[in-house]
């Protein structure tokens, strides 16, 4: 997280305590006790390779994204206010910027501005990466989801679980990207498809 923060930081002209701040604020955010996967060590440390060179909006909105969590509840409205306080604390005066970035985040209210489409398939890319990780990744990754899940709620996860899984089967392409396309495409489906038959089995 130092190096992509360290891009967003300079090219924000942030101070260095208020760079200092919010990194420590994000960090505390995503070692929360109650996460497993949606962590610095998992989650995040999968998306900076790919957003290594992109946007400044799209490198605060993959670290926003989660910054609020909670596996019962969507915290979009959440994450948005927390883009609000950061963008006031760090006296940023780019209202385009920030509606952007909470745009990315699912806040349909905030004016879309310049934000290109294709900066949207590959945010929305970005957080289905990893679908298409190695098997073994991905079933750590299943498990340390499930983890996250209330243990009164685990019978509820995996009927919502399977539901989804079974959507996305149906879709004819998973990532919007032609780059996560044909990269992450095959693998993605050998994925879901073997935690679709293993959710079935239970």
């Amino acid at each position: 997280m130092d190096s992509l923060w360290e891009n967003i930081s300079t090219a924000l002209e942030l101070s260095p305590d208020v760079s200092e701040k919010w990194l420590a604020k994000l960090r505390s955010q995503y070692s929360d006790t109650s996460r497993r996967y949606h962590t610095e060590s998992e989650l995040i440390r999968r998306k900076i390779p790919h957003l290594t060179g992109a946007s400044v909006c799209l490198q605060l909105a993959a670290l926003f994204q989660y910054y609020h969590f909670d596996a019962d509840k969507d915290c979009m409205s959440k994450n948005c206010s927390a883009v609000e306080e950061f963008f006031t604390d760090a006296n940023l005066d780019n209202k385009s910027l920030e509606n952007n970035v909470k745009r990315l985040l699912g806040d349909m209210q905030s004016d879309a501005g310049d934000l290109l489409e294709e900066d949207v398939q590959f945010f929305q890319d970005l957080d289905l990466l990893v679908l298409g990780t190695p098997p073994e990744e991905y079933q750590q990754y299943t498990r340390l989801l499930r983890e996250e899940c209330p243990a009164q709620g685990t019978c509820s996860y995996d009927k919502t679980r399977l539901k989804l899984l079974q959507q996305l089967c149906r879709i004819p392409c998973i990532y919007s990207t032609k780059e996560f396309s044909e990269r992450f495409e095959t693998i993605a489906r050998r994925n879901i498809e073997q935690e679709v038959k293993d959710l079935q089995a239970k």
